[in-house]
């Protein structure tokens, strides 16, 4: 307390217009450092697909189907399948729960792309989410995950949404694209600019506070310069498209084997329980050397469904790398003392001693992959590793573009070879040398937004 008479040296008014001009000189400093405006920006996300139908906002807002008919392999007690629905009218003590604290419940078909257009029209300033465009490097299936989905996200202004609506389709820089596509990370004929002045970090912050929490964007970075020379020797800047400049795609998929299968990891490790408990792991990696190289995959693709029915697809791919590697070794009822005579998790099993739980990774890392191609490889090193199918039968599928059980009339891959989707993840995404990101995340502003709180508290 100051003494009787004493003026202090800085009054609460005077506090709180420091606070205001120090943010104003570092947005200022920002501002000097990073003078162009950007209507485009590249996005690394990160998400567990678990609550989600896929990539794509095509099929957004229907309702979910009624059966899990589309998936080609039965559900194990630690299939996708069994993710109870959440119930979105459902409250916690008559407590109104934060934004973003929660996953909605699944009442309708909701994909990442999808939320992703929803919160990035909010910070555009409310404008209509089928402006705001997210195109994906790749469009993973339902329930599969991703660690490093890369995206270009930018919202149309009103000149493009009316060219748009006119059908003048021959504004895309993108050959077969319908809507508009900047041609460098500045392009401001038919794009708005980027939100908070084109700050990156600060975007990149507010968007994490508003999405869910099984959706984050780890990164962030410019638009990358791409620059193209012709014939004549003379270059000139290209579009960058995030799916069409890739050359590589690396996934990771994990099972485990054993007569119980780890509850702390059942919504991303498929537990493969209806192929006994013996597997080679020798002859698993020698049908994962089979697989290597370029082939016609066409045996390891799974069948289009709705408007892709009857789609004519190239299905030549090369594979760089694939290889299983095992994991851990664990057992998990070291510390359960009680008799385990009759309990089994994980499948069926009638003595009293449980096995040891081993995980395995197959990574897979190819320049493209076809409709369930990574589900199906997988699915068939766990097969051959099972011995219900041999290293020939991989080379038959490979040579001839059909299995040889569906020639003699059989269900030949579907009927055991298809890895469910949870067990999937895209883990890294690879583009030619001269594509060069600049990363950058939200730890400043965070930081910064923590000790501006914390400041106007004390005053």
């Amino acid at each position: 307390m100051l003494p009787l008479g004493s003026v202090p040296l800085f009054t609460t008014a005077d506090r709180r217009m420091k606070i205001r001009l120090t943010a104003t000189n570092e947005q200022e400093k920002y501002e000097g450092e990073n003078s162009k405006i950007l209507t485009n920006a590249v996005l690394k996300i990160t998400y567990d697909g678990s609550h989600f139908h896929g990539w794509s906002a095509a099929n957004d807002n229907l309702p979910p189907p009624d059966d899990d008919s589309e998936e080609d392999v039965k559900k194990g007690p630690n299939g996708a399948a069994f993710l109870p629905p959440l119930n979105i009218n459902q409250r916690s003590g008559g407590r109104r729960r934060k934004r973003g604290k929660r996953i909605p419940g699944i009442t309708n078909i909701r994909s990442v792309e999808g939320v992703m257009k929803k919160c990035l029209a909010k910070i555009y300033g409310n404008v209509d989410p089928a402006r705001v465009q997210v195109d994906g490097c790749s469009r993973t299936d339902k329930g599969v995950h991703a660690k490093s989905m890369i995206a270009q996200m930018y919202c149309l202004n009103d000149e493009a949404v009316l060219l748009t609506e006119e059908g003048k389709s021959s504004l895309s820089s993108i050959p077969g694209k319908r809507l508009p596509h900047p041609t460098s990370s500045t392009d401001k004929s038919l794009f708005m600019p980027l939100p908070f002045e084109s700050n990156l970090g600060k975007m990149m912050y507010v968007l994490n506070r508003m999405l869910p929490p099984d959706v984050r964007v780890s990164a962030v970075s410019e638009t990358p310069a791409k620059i193209d020379s012709n014939e004549s020797g003379c270059s000139a800047s290209v579009p960058f498209h995030p799916s069409l400049d890739t050359v590589g795609k690396t996934y990771l998929y994990t099972f485990s084997i054993g007569d119980m299968h780890d509850p702390m990891r059942w919504r991303h490790v498929w537990h493969v329980d209806g192929f006994g408990r013996d597997f080679d792991l020798d002859l698993s990696r020698k049908a994962a050397n089979a697989l290597v190289g370029e082939h016609d995959f066409v045996a390891f693709r799974g069948a289009f469904r709705g408007s892709e029915r009857g789609r004519v697809q190239d299905t030549v791919c090369t594979l760089s790398d694939l290889r299983i590697t095992e994991e851990r070794t664990s057992n998990l009822i070291d510390a359960v003392d009680i008799p385990l005579t009759e309990f089994s998790v994980g499948g069926e099993y009638g003595g009293s001693t449980i096995n040891p739980l081993t995980t395995y990774t197959v990574s897979m890392t190819g320049d493209r992959f076809l409709y369930k191609m990574g589900r199906f490889l997988v699915g068939t090193i766990v097969a051959v590793g099972h011995g219900k199918i041999s290293v020939d039968d991989v080379k038959y599928a490979l040579d001839h573009g059909i299995w040889e059980s569906e020639k003699e009339g059989g269900k030949g891959k579907k009927q055991h070879i298809c890895a469910p989707a949870h067990g999937l993840v895209l883990n890294d995404v690879q583009y030619d040398d001269e594509i060069n990101f600049h990363w950058t995340g939200s730890n400043r502003w965070s930081t910064q937004s923590r000790q501006e709180k914390h400041s106007w508290e004390s005053a």
